[in-house]
């Protein structure tokens, strides 16, 4: 039951927003599934295009497409009140990709559902470990509560490639290296604690979530950590598996939310 517990602490109302890369839809997975056994009125969405192996991945939801305000509200509405998980989303574009919704559009909902656990994916990384800060990035919402940036912990000791990082020459530049340089601790912190890295200076509560806990060692893990002290980090998850199977082995407190 520690686990529920765990994943149910992550779950605040209001809007958060899931950035990075490495684990962003089991992470969203994980907090929809817990929410919903724990009856809390969720809605799912995202800013970027969403593929349907996306939102197959999501569980349960039902799906409305729109840009008109009071239709889209009105589907949450129902769905929200009968059980359902809703995931709003504004078009489906010739490949079957749903396309995000605009963050006002998020920041609306919020307004008007102050209750509501509203979980949405804000970052494309094409199943990659790592992401840089891009100029095509889509602007979270003005008014996120949480922001939950995602980092595969297996680029410590990795190259900078292009097949494992989003934006490698971006990365490389950011940290100072070479393409194809090793990532160390203190690289990889450079980079989450870019002004425009992973929480975008978001005013937010930030929860830094690592997959791949148990494979690295524990100690590059902790170096990790330590470089990270100045990011004003309210919770580090440490984390281990993909989608179902997905554990959380450590939670830390790091101060008090700043919802």
């Amino acid at each position: 039951m520690a686990e529920d517990k765990r994943w149910l602490r992550l779950l605040q109302p209001g809007i958060t927003a899931i950035v990075g890369a490495g684990g962003k839809t089991t992470v969203l997975e994980r907090l929809v599934t817990y929410g919903q056994g724990a009856n809390l009125p969720i809605m799912v969405s995202s800013t970027v295009p969403a593929d349907t192996e996306w939102l197959g991945n999501v569980g349960q939801i039902d799906i409305i497409c729109t840009e008109n305000r009071e239709k889209g509200e009105a589907f949450c509405v129902e769905k929200i009140a009968a059980g359902r998980a809703p995931g709003w989303f504004r078009s489906v574009d010739g490949d079957g990709n749903y396309e995000g919704l605009e963050p006002d559009m998020l920041d609306y909902v919020r307004e008007r559902h102050p209750a509501w656990y509203i979980i949405a994916e804000a970052d494309m990384a094409h199943h990659k470990w790592l992401k840089a800060p891009l100029a095509e990035d889509v602007p979270l919402p003005q008014h996120c509560d949480t922001v939950i940036g995602v980092v595969n912990l297996q680029m410590l000791g990795s190259s900078i490639t292009e097949e494992r990082v989003e934006g490698a020459e971006q990365a490389a530049l950011i940290m100072n290296r070479p393409m194809d340089a090793v990532v160390t601790p203190a690289l990889l912190a450079k980079l989450l604690s870019h002004p425009r890295g992973l929480f975008r200076g978001a005013s937010a509560c930030r929860v830094l979530f690592c997959s791949g806990y148990n494979a690295v060692q524990h100690r590059m893990t902790e170096a990790l950590l330590d470089e990270l002290e100045g990011l004003d980090l309210q919770v580090i998850v440490l984390a281990d598996g993909y989608k179902e199977t997905c554990t959380i082995r450590q939670y830390i407190s790091c101060g008090d939310n700043k919802n």
